[in-house]
């Protein structure tokens, strides 16, 4: 399967996301419990982080067919559309880049869904000798 590499890839993507999400969210507690000290960015940081993660971890389990697409591809760019208003709490940038996920991971879930269907119908080819 050409798409395995790049899923992979993504897995391991995904695995960094969250490892750097928990480090992060318990650095800033231990930061803020023992010194005092408050890192206004790292909840907008975390919400991004989280998001990406989610949905590309959605990507994956999609390829593996677990999951759903049209909806989150046309809800999802609304969504981005609507937050690109609404920026984060501590930066000056939209939090839409956060919820482009949503549509984006499911454009990627889209496309693995195209290149399984095609895979399906060539082997099925061979088979039957068309």
């Amino acid at each position: 399967m050409a798409l395995y590499p790049f899923l992979k890839r993504i897995e391991l993507l995904v695995g960094v996301l969250f490892i750097t999400l928990f480090l992060l969210n318990i650095l800033k507690i231990s930061l803020r419990y023992f010194w005092g000290i408050s890192w206004l960015w790292v909840p907008d940081f975390s919400r991004l982080v989280f998001i990406w993660a989610i949905f590309l971890g959605t990507s994956v389990l999609y390829a593996r067919r677990a999951i759903f697409l049209f909806i989150l591809i046309i809800e999802g760019f609304k969504v981005s559309i609507i937050r690109m208003r609404i920026p984060f709490d501590m930066w000056n940038i939209p939090t839409g880049y956060a919820y482009a996920a949503v549509p984006v991971c499911s454009a990627i879930m889209f496309v693995t869904t195209i290149s399984k269907l095609s895979n399906d119908f060539i082997k099925r080819r061979r088979i039957w000798k068309i």
